[in-house]
């Protein structure tokens, strides 16, 4: 019995379909204790960035004969937890399922403890689950909520994004007339209407002058933050050139590091020696040139960029900063290296890089190889966004396992349970 328990927590933890099944399978068996602590808790890798657990725990307490306990443990939560934003954001999308089931209390709580105590920086949390329930009334709540607060601490700030998304989520409402309307008879929603064209005033005031650059090295060269030109700016392929040749002719190691990194995002189209030989130089604290090169060299292909690459994985204490470089260098039989790597790690950082780096050398390269590693790093992940992407590929190579299979229709993530029809 304690095995079977420890196998439904793992199994929780990481958000798998598996716990569902082993709750069906062994109805005699009492796994409250764990489904609480996926009530209190939000395992998520990201929470901020993955989906909602909500429905996955609803569903193992729908299974459960515990539900009072598992019940007042969703209450308990939502009144006592003041540290994590995100296993807050959880409580309240669980408490918004017996809310729309018709729980009363429940959805009081919601009310009660929406911006009361909040969170430092979060006292938007809940703001959702009352629009689900309630539509323009628990937007109206919401904005005298957030005025009163206001009213108690003028330094206090809101934006309109909440109002924004609820018109565009709503067309046919003339949001803003309907808020402004009842603003006349009250103040607490005309102090927060106020507060947000002031702060709207603000932004607008302070809001830098976009810089204008002769060409687009100088733009390469001078962007600050760099790192948001490499992401957000579209290059052509003349541009990417010219950036290319001017990394050729560059000796400023500051503008190098800085040419390298675009081509991080694009596909450097001269001799890949000249990417190779920055790669092999001597790391540096003061600027990340060489880490800039290596991460280039993922798109490129030759015997000797494998070569430094296998050599690096196998003999660096760095391995995960070479394993993206197999994205263009993979060759048959490198399936056992990967394997083997993620056999050695339970870290659960290293563990979600490597399955970043993974699924990208898979998406490049089709192979019923990959099912040994991706099952490896799906059996420890905790990640549901690259669970998703690794069942993907399984799912196209056609070597999704008959245990994978049946856990898909209960995993965490919604959309990873509809990919079930995508399975021959």
């Amino acid at each position: 019995m304690t095995d079977i328990k420890n196998r439904f927590f793992d199994s929780l933890k990481r958000g798998t379909g598996e716990a569902y099944l082993i709750l069906k399978e062994n109805p005699t068996i009492d796994f409250s204790t764990s489904i609480i602590k996926g009530v209190l808790r939000n395992y998520a890798y990201d929470g901020q960035c993955e989906s909602s657990r909500a429905q996955y725990i609803f569903d193992l307490y729908k299974l459960s004969k515990q539900k009072d306990k598992i019940r007042n443990a969703v209450l308990r939560g939502l009144n006592e937890e003041h540290e994590d934003t995100w296993s807050l954001t959880h409580l309240f999308d669980l408490a918004k399922l017996f809310a729309l089931e018709g729980d009363q209390e429940m959805k009081n709580a919601i009310y009660d403890r929406f911006c009361n105590n909040p969170i430092d920086g979060s006292d938007w949390v809940g703001y959702s689950e009352i629009l689900e329930l309630d539509g323009l009334q628990g937007l109206i709540y919401i904005t005298e909520k957030f005025g009163k607060s206001i009213d108690l601490n003028p330094d206090d700030w809101q934006d309109d994004w909440i109002i924004r998304n609820f018109q565009e989520e709503n067309p046919a409402l003339n949001v803003n007339k309907i808020l402004d309307d009842i603003a006349k008879e009250n103040k607490f929603i005309r102090i927060y209407l106020d507060n947000i064209k002031r702060i709207n005033a603000s932004q607008e005031e302070h809001k830098p002058k976009p810089t204008k650059y002769k060409d687009v090295i100088e733009e390469v060269i001078n962007s600050k933050p760099f790192i948001s030109f490499v992401r957000k700016r579209k290059l052509s392929q003349n541009e990417v050139k010219e950036i290319a040749e001017q990394l050729v002719l560059e000796t400023n190691r500051t503008n190098i590091e800085k040419l390298l990194e675009v081509f991080d995002y694009h596909k450097f189209p001269f001799d890949c020696e000249i990417i190779l030989n920055y790669a092999k130089q001597k790391r540096s604290t003061k600027n990340r040139l060489v880490e800039n090169a290596i991460e280039a060299l993922k798109h490129l292909k030759s015997n000797s960029i494998r070569e430094f690459a296998l050599d690096k994985i196998q003999n660096s204490k760095n391995t995960i900063d070479y394993l993206e470089i197999l994205v263009s260098n993979y060759q048959i039989g490198d399936f056992k290296i990967l394997s083997e790597i993620a056999n050695n790690t339970n870290n659960e950082h290293k563990i979600e890089q490597f399955a970043r780096i993974f699924i990208e050398i898979f998406e490049a390269n089709k192979t019923a190889e990959c099912k040994e590693p991706l099952e490896i790093l799906y059996n420890k992940m905790n990640c549901s966004i690259h669970r998703n992407g690794i069942i993907k590929i399984l799912i196209e190579n056609k070597v999704l396992s008959e245990k994978i299979r049946n856990e898909i229709k209960f995993d965490c993530d919604l959309e990873t349970r509809e990919l079930i029809k995508n399975c021959s």
